[in-house]
Formats: C-alpha cells, sequence, structure tokens
C-alpha cells in the first residue's frame, strides 16, 4: 500500500524533513520504506520537502505509521510557541485523513478510513 503524509508547514519544510527523520529513528515505523518525491511530483500545493511517501505491507503497518505520526505532531506541537500542531494529512489509494490528535480510538478511525474508504466514526477522520 502506498502512503503520501502531506504537512503543511509555515517553515518551508522544515517540518516534512523533521517528520522524516523522526519516522526513520521510529523503531516501529523504521521498518517502513520512505522516500521523498522527485521535484515533478511535488508540484502542485504542497512542496516536495513537505512530503514524505511510504510503502506499507498492511493495515498494521498503517497503524503503526499513524501512530508515529500522531506522536510526532504532538511532540511539535509541545515544543512550538503557540502550542499549534502542524496540520498532517494522509493518502492512500482509497481516501485522505487529517491526523488531528494521538488517540487510539481516532488512530483506529483513521486506518479503517484509509483500508476502506469510508469516514471514521465521529468528526477526527475525513475521506475525501
Amino acid at each position: 500500500m502506498r502512503v503520501s503524509i502531506q504537512v503543511e508547514s509555515d517553515h518551508d519544510g522544515v517540518d516534512g524533513a523533521d517528520l522524516l527523520r523522526w519516522l526513520r529513528k521510529d523503531p516501529i515505523a523504521a521498518q517502513t520504506q520512505f522516500s521523498i518525491p522527485s521535484a515533478d511530483e511535488g508540484r502542485g500545493e504542497m512542496g516536495v520537502p513537505d512530503t514524505v511517501q511510504a510503502v506499507l505491507e498492511s493495515a498494521v503497518g498503517l497503524g503503526s505509521l499513524l501512530v508515529a505520526v500522531a506522536a510526532w505532531r504532538d511532540a511539535r506541537r509541545q515544543n512550538r510557541a503557540g502550542n499549534t500542531a502542524a496540520v498532517v494529512r494522509v493518502r492512500t489509494g482509497s481516501g485522505t485523513v487529517e491526523i488531528t490528535g494521538d488517540d487510539p480510538s481516532e488512530v483506529s478511525r483513521l486506518v479503517q478510513a484509509l483500508t476502506t474508504g469510508r469516514p471514521g466514526v465521529g468528526g477526527d477522520a475525513s475521506a475525501e
């Protein structure tokens, strides 16, 4: 399963690069193959450094990846002035969700939305 993780950043790509470093150091997510899209693939609403691509073998791997991304997002929020968190969108062939927290039930809803193409229960997961 191919996954694209996009980070909206006001720091010219610092967040995307920081996320990639975090994921490569995470003991579970480090088992995933990560890449940065080429300049041609990265055109559009976000710059290339703000997008991380991953290749996963299962929904379990997707769940682990989402937990790692949510932990990164929470750590960044705690270290930022104003206590704001980066906007992170995760896209698969089945849809797109936005990570808004690190609650296990939210991660479960996000995995459901991305593997079935249907939004999860509640307002936190929105498949496009």
